[in-house]
């Protein structure tokens, strides 16, 4: 049997290590292990009749899954460049995950054999019949999300880790984006997304008011750190523009002259690029964040032109409950608490309070 053209083309990247393009990828399809436990994870060319391939291949043709493909892509880039990392390319396996993270992977197209190393990123969708209400969507948003904290903050995969609650909150937050994004016309999967109990959370700010009175866990809770990084990127931080030097790293070609190249990003990317630099830097400095604050003070001693506002939102999200004995209520009248809250900002600005007053301890 011959090697196809298009088989090759997939391939190809995996292979030849050559750069991909922001938006390719590698679809491989996990088939039924013949062997014993100890047999290389077997994997194969998604078919083109398989139904869940086929879909997939469109939520990364267009909409949020291509943006956020590009986002892993420009991420892996960044690390490339500023921290001498390889670029692998991105591949992307459907089927039952791999139990053990070192297991060998062989992957078969026609008479062709070659292996991905164990420790290799691999994305993977799990759609075994195990899983009926799943959502392609959510698993694909999970899975790129964990992947680019993976490239920057490697330290949160690892088992009890104590910033494991940044990178589910991270993806949590990429959820709720997802859940409002406009979608291609024949993929829209919102209504999974919106069923979520994390964008009633983040919507709602549900995630904060249950962790009241608790200012210690409320700074280690995914859905307070989702609800923290939606209402920056929502906010004018999402639009407000770095130093270019903070973009170059992040970008396959630079632009051209008088182009800024957060222009060339758009809001979404834009907003990435600074927070993941951002927590990068933190981390190759010897102080990877931990939690929600520790991710906040990291953007801001990034980005001093932002650190009012990066501390006005978390301080008015959470209603001022680290900073504060008692923080600020949530039910007295909406005038009473925006004028606390206003005056402990300053007070943090000014070094007269810090944010962690009242949540030490981890």
């Amino acid at each position: 049997m011959r090697l196809s053209i298009a088989a090759f083309l997939a391939l190809a990247p995996a292979l030849l290590a050559c750069t991909p393009r922001d938006d390719d990828y590698l679809l491989l399809r996990r088939a039924k292990a013949a062997g014993g436990a100890d047999e290389p994870t077997r994997l194969a060319l998604a078919s083109p009749n398989d139904a869940e391939a086929y879909y997939l291949r469109h939520l990364l043709a267009s909409g949020f899954g291509a943006e956020l493909m590009r986002t892993y892509a420009m991420t892996k880039r960044f690390a490339a460049s500023t921290a001498g990392t390889h670029e692998t390319p991105t591949t992307i396996a459907l089927g039952t995950p791999d139990a053990r993270a070192a297991r060998a992977r062989r992957v078969e197209i026609g008479w062709w054999r070659t292996t991905i190393a164990g420790d290799a990123p691999i994305i993977w969708i799990d759609d075994s019949e195990g899983r009926p209400d799943r959502s392609t969507m959510a698993d694909l948003v999970s899975g790129l999300g964990g992947a680019i904290v993976d490239v920057v903050a490697p330290e949160t995969g690892a088992a009890h880790s104590p910033s494991a609650a940044l990178r589910a909150g991270y993806v949590a937050f990429l959820e709720v984006v997802a859940a409002e994004w406009r979608p291609p016309r024949a993929t829209d999967d919102r209504d999974d997304l919106r069923r979520l109990r994390v964008f009633a959370d983040v919507r709602g700010n549900d995630a904060v008011l249950r962790r009241e009175g608790h200012p210690r866990e409320m700074v280690g809770d995914p859905g307070v750190v989702a609800t923290v990084l939606y209402r920056l990127a929502s906010s004018e931080l999402g639009r407000q523009m770095a130093d270019t030097s903070v973009y170059r790293p992040f970008l396959e070609a630079q632009p051209p002259r008088d182009v800024h190249p957060a222009l060339l990003l758009g809001a979404f990317r834009n907003f990435q690029a600074k927070l993941l630099a951002a927590w990068s830097r933190a981390a190759a400095g010897g102080r990877p964040p931990h939690d929600v604050i520790d991710l906040v003070e990291a953007y801001g001693d990034a980005y001093p032109a932002e650190r009012a506002t990066a501390t006005r939102i978390f301080l008015v999200t959470t209603y001022g409950a680290t900073a504060l004995p008692d923080g600020v209520r949530a039910d007295e009248a909406p005038e009473r608490v925006e004028s606390q809250l206003a005056m402990l900002t300053a007070d943090v600005l000014f070094g007269r309070r810090g944010l962690r007053d009242y949540a030490r301890g981890r």
